[in-house]
């Protein structure tokens, strides 16, 4: 299996969680050879990268060596000196660049899979990027309207009904029409991506109490039990909707095979709370895999060859399981 890397932010953890994540794999999984594993970035930037930072690491030619493992460098030819913890439009160009190229190769077929390495958004945006994040990024250049932002580990998923979105917009993006379609695709992936025979799928409220009978809101009952109930006579197991703060803290979602969440910030913090450094971001409703490491540049610890690569790890992982479980 092949599977593509894009290098990230050349100034936060990125590479040096990539070289850590590749060292416990070949460490931990007996069948290695069968897995090929590339970079998209440029070769004098990871040079740099890798001399400033207390790693075993170096560049042979074309490659990234990590002990007795050779990862190629697909080359970008966008330059950015390293300057950890720096949001600078040079490092935001070339991980754009990195990305677009990785994706591009994947998209074609040359790789089975990408993982995508942190990147800075205010450093893309001050290169020109016109994306709200790698989610957008990736279903426009798959031709895709709807994709799933996907935050899991093995034991919960949950995606989100609106993405990247202003607080203040989330209500006004939630229709029938699009919880009942997020429901589908919802389902559709946990049975083809995670294996799930007959998933089973809760659905989080958006005000307070579920909107106490509607004193605290009408969204529940106006659009999120209708879509539930139109998703439900399609056949879907879905349930809900739950007020957010007792169904993660009292253990509900452990009785779940995934969770759709109304806005970012619902779904994603007790997410990461139970993932514990290792969740994974997977983007469902692509033509292709691409799975992504739930953290950020962590630029304040940039360079000091302290970051935790679990999630990085995970994201391999998860990267191999799904493309195993299409059955590509």
């Amino acid at each position: 299996m092949n599977i593509i890397f894009s290098m990230g932010d050349c100034n936060g953890i990125g590479l040096e969680c990539f070289a850590k994540a590749v060292e416990e794999f070949d460490r931990t999984i007996s069948n290695k050879g069968s897995f090929d594993f590339h970079i998209a970035g440029n070769l004098k930037t990871i040079t740099e990268y890798y001399d400033f930072i207390d790693m075993p690491i170096f560049v042979d030619d074309d490659s990234l060596v990590i002990n007795n493992r050779k990862c190629k460098i697909i080359p970008c030819n966008k330059y950015a000196s390293v300057r950890f913890g720096k949001e600078t439009k040079e490092a935001g160009a070339l991980a754009a660049q990195a990305i677009e190229i990785a994706l591009e190769k994947t998209i074609n077929k040359e790789y089975d899979a990408l993982v995508t390495l942190p990147v800075s958004k205010a450093a893309l945006y001050l290169s020109g990027w016109e994306f709200p994040g790698h989610t957008e990024m990736l279903a426009n250049k798959c031709r895709i309207d709807d994709p799933l932002m996907i935050l899991c580990t093995e034991e919960i998923r949950v995606t989100l009904a609106t993405v990247h979105e202003a607080l203040e917009k989330v209500p006004k993006q939630l229709t029938i029409e699009s919880l009942k379609n997020r429901l589908l695709s919802f389902n559709l992936s946990l049975k083809n991506d995670f294996g799930v025979s007959d998933p089973n799928i809760a659905v989080m409220a958006l005000n307070p109490h579920a909107g106490e009978g509607g004193s605290m809101g009408k969204e529940e009952i106006e659009i999120i039990s209708p879509a539930i109930n139109q998703a439900i006579n399609s056949d879907i197991m879905a349930d809900g909707p739950f007020p957010a703060d007792g169904f993660f803290a009292h253990g509900t979602y452990k009785n779940y095979d995934g969770i759709l969440a109304m806005y970012h910030d619902q779904g994603l913090i007790p997410l990461k709370i139970f993932a514990s450094g290792a969740g994974v971001n997977f983007t469902g409703n692509l033509p292709i895999v691409r799975t992504s490491p739930d953290h950020g540049t962590a630029f304040q610890i940039a360079g000091k060859n302290q970051a935790d690569f679990r999630s990085t790890y995970e994201a391999i992982q998860m990267a191999i399981k799904i493309y195993e479980n299409r059955g590509i």
